[in-house]
């Protein structure tokens, strides 16, 4: 019963943070729906980049174009990433 609820709290906060970052209610919807089944999967390694260290600003600090500008990731996929590190994970 105490993952039940750590699961809805989790899936609340992301809606949250996903609302306030641009996603319509529906959209907000489906990826934390999609994130609660990535979470549940222990095969699934997938990420978004809000998960990620290196997400600083909207942009990607380890993702550059050929000037060496940090790039915009695709914020709401998830996705695997080469240069992903888990926000807190230091």
């Amino acid at each position: 019963m105490k993952d039940i609820k750590k699961e809805i709290e989790r899936f609340d906060r992301r809606m949250e943070t996903f609302r306030k970052e641009g996603l319509c209610i529906d959209q907000a919807y489906d990826l934390a729906s999609a994130m609660l089944d990535r979470d549940r999967d222990p095969h699934d390694d997938r990420r978004v980049c809000f998960e990620c260290e290196n997400y600083v600003g909207k942009v990607c600090m380890k993702m550059r174009d050929k000037l060496g500008k940090p790039q915009m990731p695709l914020r709401f996929v998830l996705q695997r990433c080469e240069n992903f590190q888990l926000k807190g994970s230091k």
